[in-house]
């Protein structure tokens, strides 16, 4: 347990603080030395991924429009703005039917983030885009469907692979992640001593 460093976690039984010392960490539990606690603290090995991997990614996933001209869009690391607009991260076509095109010039935000405790990207939708002067969420005027429910006004859900984002209702987009490869994401493991959030 080489480079341990004394450390504070909260016991789960009385919710006061106890030092977690190199004999405890390596044992791998800690009882509570606190007057009428005594409660076993386990202490488990956790690790997490380096964010720096995402500097070598090649891309960060893609919308492949499912109209009668199939088009691929490629996403950014960070938010996506979706829509009609110049000013849009993906910017898209207006996609006519009988006359109407039912997107908005910034319609929805598509976020990519990375999780450092899986090891992969994460893609959450939501309704509408930001303002750019007062930051407020602003809706779309037809809404946005995943496998089609449509989100509400402020909910952001997260998207899995292969699920399919509506627009209007009328304009189908298929979602694809980008998927790490194990190995190179095994290049970028970082251990922890223990995981105070896995304390018992």
């Amino acid at each position: 347990m080489s480079g341990f460093k004394t450390t504070l976690i909260t016991c789960q039984q009385c919710n006061r603080r106890i030092m977690v010392r190199t004999a405890d960490a390596e044992r791998g539990s800690i009882t509570c030395s606190h007057v009428g606690c005594g409660a076993t603290n386990t202490l488990t090995s956790g690790f997490y991924y380096d964010e720096s991997l995402l500097n070598g990614l090649p891309g960060f996933g893609q919308l492949t429009y499912l109209g009668s001209t199939p088009t691929t869009f490629a996403l950014q690391f960070g938010n996506n703005t979706i829509g009609t607009s110049e000013s849009c991260v993906v910017q898209l076509d207006r996609f006519m039917h009988n006359g109407r095109c039912f997107i908005s010039r910034r319609h929805c935000t598509l976020t990519v983030t990375f999780d450092k405790w899986s090891g992969q990207l994460r893609y959450q939708l939501q309704d509408g885009v930001p303002d750019p002067v007062t930051g407020e969420q602003q809706s779309s005027l037809n809404g946005t469907l995943l496998n089609g429910t449509s989100l509400q006004k402020t909910e952001i859900i997260d998207v899995a692979d292969g699920e399919i984002i509506a627009l209007g209702g009328a304009d189908r987009f298929l979602l694809k992640h980008f998927m790490i490869n194990p190995v190179m994401l095994e290049t970028y493991k970082t251990e922890l001593a223990f995981n105070p959030d896995s304390t018992q």
